[in-house]
């Protein structure tokens, strides 16, 4: 079915679908087309993620892939009930001396210069009330289950788990208001295109191509934070070595100002990780329920490290520096009992 609307929607044959990351994909002799589903998007911010990936093309990005109208002139086309839009991106290939950091200081030094104002899809200056509507709405869920009975497994985890986190999530605000009273940003600190999750695994040496529907507007160490948290969860052992290194080469491309700092701080004292384990278990198939059972179960076991990873990153944004850019949170290593 997918083949033919292809066919019909833009006068293209399609032989074969495969996958590329998580996105429906094909190939023709000399172009590389990616299928991506957004029907979670209006019609504004999709309009404004065009703009980006065409600024970026123009700026000679040689990743990134750019939106491709339909014969009637549509962002966007229908099938079974979802929407998706169809990209062109250049052909994947393997880099094997590709650097993430510099990739992405880089990729951020082009996004400050993107022209139009963003609305739909701009993140920059939003933390402090999305992370407060974020933690009201799980407190008030919360609150809710305090009294039922009987509770499932999961969610006596939960309630236990939540008042712990809920503080670390508003130690997590007030760092933010802090920094925004007490530190004024520079050129750098312009808002540039980022990724709504900037993973472990978004950009590797055989995953290069900047995909705009994973993208938002907004401020830099948004997408340092997300890449650092990634790689704590998901690639422990690499930590010290690329974790870091990620930094550097970031660094090295464009250094970070105490502004940055103190944001990449507060980005990583929200826990992020435990708020999306809770509201996705809630939203999920049975089926899929005790993926995050067992997630939550490696989040709470894991809460000591993460504060000892909390203060390593702290120590690495103050390290070769007289001044302490990032001020500390005293009571980080006092776990969750306390």
């Amino acid at each position: 079915m997918m083949k033919s609307i292809i066919k019909e929607k833009y006068g293209i044959h399609v032989r074969q679908l495969s996958v590329y990351q998580k996105y429906q994909c094909f190939q023709t002799p000399n172009s590389f087309f990616l299928i991506i589903p957004v029907s979670g998007f209006s019609q504004s911010e999709l309009t404004e993620l065009y703009y980006m990936s065409q600024y970026l093309q123009e700026q000679s990005d040689p990743y990134v892939s750019v939106f491709i109208f339909t014969k009637e002139g549509e962002l966007t086309f229908e099938d079974e009930g979802k929407t998706y839009a169809l990209l062109k991106a250049p052909i994947p290939v393997s880099n094997r001396s590709f650097s993430v950091g510099g990739e992405l200081a880089e990729f951020h030094r082009k996004g400050r210069g993107f022209p139009y104002e963003v609305k739909e899809a701009g993140r920059i200056g939003q933390w402090k009330d999305l992370w407060g509507k974020r933690v009201d709405q799980l407190e008030s869920f919360w609150m809710q289950k305090i009294h039922m009975s009987p509770l499932e497994p999961f969610e006596k985890k939960m309630i236990e788990a939540f008042p712990y986190y809920s503080g670390l999530a508003e130690n997590a605000i007030q760092y933010l208001v802090d920094t925004e009273l007490d530190d004024n940003p520079g050129a750098e600190d312009s808002g540039t295109i980022c990724h709504q999750r900037m993973e472990r695994d978004t950009w590797s040496e055989e995953s290069l191509i900047r995909i705009p529907g994973d993208w938002v507007f907004d401020h830099a160490a948004r997408d340092i934070a997300e890449y650092m948290r990634s790689t704590y969860l998901y690639h422990r052992d690499d930590l010290l070595k690329d974790g870091f290194l990620f930094l550097q080469e970031y660094e090295q491309v464009t250094p970070l100002s105490s502004f940055s700092k103190r944001l990449f701080y507060s980005r990583l004292l929200f826990p992020l990780h435990f708020f999306e384990t809770v509201e996705s278990y809630y939203i999920s198939h049975d089926s899929e329920k005790q993926f995050y059972e067992e997630q939550l179960d490696y989040i709470l076991a894991d809460c000591t490290r993460y504060e000892q990873f909390l203060q390593t990153c702290h120590n690495m944004m103050n390290v070769r520096s007289a001044q302490v850019f990032v001020p500390p949170v005293a009571w980080l290593g006092k776990g969750i009992s306390s």
